[in-house]
């Protein structure tokens, strides 16, 4: 995975959700290329694969090898045939030729609602019935796809050079070990939610055994964790925020956190983390902060 996810310490998550509101990150992408963010990790519900592709394209002197684009196939096309439509309809989007990175959204697989289209054109209300297909009790509609059709789709995907390497998403490790039965080519990496209340040490020793790297989704937005007062203290002695203190944890832990603002202060913040390191007292004080149960995932 070294040249994959490196050099970026720091990645832009593309997602625009914040609650029910739906951003527009067109200004946030741009500075992000500008301060030097040269991974970002997007989505065929995030709804701005289009805009993504074309801040790239417009950005001066950046070629196509100096940047890193990661894109997920959504629950509702899981079945082979689906995933390859997804997969061509994300790259046609971005404009590109090749993904570096294309990751099974999450291991449960939704009812097939036809291609996702231009989420950015839906209203919520069409999002929804389009992404989020439920029964007649108002749960999600969940349907039978075997993990390992998927996986094959996305195999085929990289035996057609249409994407670099392949991962998943929010994960458990049963579904990891589901996969390792009959996959011909490995998990490259999993992008989890995960921060000091939620360390998930126990995958991340198994995707470290398995040489499989992780990604951090969400890293600065578990309630309450900004204000810490733990975190707070180590952030007045390193003279440091606490999201610069908590994707030095990130960093220090071998895990590439993927951060997202509307902000531009603090898009340039979030890079400035390496110029300092934790105290080993300072590791073990934000490992005591870990409130909530291992195998937990966020879709």
């Amino acid at each position: 995975m070294e040249g994959l996810l490196s050099p970026p310490a720091v990645g832009f998550g593309c997602s625009p959700l914040r609650g029910d509101q739906v951003l527009d990150l067109g200004q946030a992408i741009e500075w992000a290329l500008e301060l030097g963010y040269r991974l970002f990790d997007t989505a065929e519900v995030y709804g701005n694969e289009r805009q993504l592709g074309r801040c790239i394209r417009r950005f001066a002197g950046l070629r196509r090898n100096q940047v890193i684009v990661i894109s997920k196939v959504w629950q509702t096309n899981h079945a082979y045939g689906h995933v390859i439509a997804a997969c061509e309809a994300s790259l046609g989007r971005l404009g590109l030729d090749q993904l570096d990175l294309y990751l099974v959204h999450s291991p449960e697989a939704w009812g097939h609602t036809g291609p996702l289209g231009e989420v950015s054109e839906m209203s919520l209300s069409e999002l929804e019935s389009r992404a989020l297909p439920r029964d007649d009790q108002g749960e999600p509609m969940r349907i039978e796809v075997p993990l390992a059709e998927t996986w094959s789709a996305m195999e085929t995907l990289v035996q057609r050079g249409l994407v670099r390497s392949i991962g998943v998403s929010n994960f458990r490790q049963e579904h990891l070990e589901e996969l390792a039965r009959t996959a011909s080519i490995a998990p490259a990496v999993h992008q989890i939610a995960c921060h000091p209340y939620r360390p998930a040490r126990a995958l991340s020793r198994y995707c470290e055994q398995e040489n499989i790297a992780l990604i951090a989704h969400s890293p600065l937005s578990s309630p309450g964790l900004l204000e810490d007062p733990v975190l707070r203290r180590i952030a007045r002695r390193v003279g440091k925020s606490v999201a610069q203190v908590l994707l030095r944890w990130y960093l220090e832990r071998g895990i590439l956190p993927v951060v997202s603002s509307a902000q531009r202060h603090h898009l340039a913040e979030n890079l400035e983390i390496l110029d300092f390191g934790l105290h080993p007292a300072d590791t073990e004080a934000i490992g005591e902060l870990a409130r909530e149960a291992e195998d937990a995932t966020d879709a």
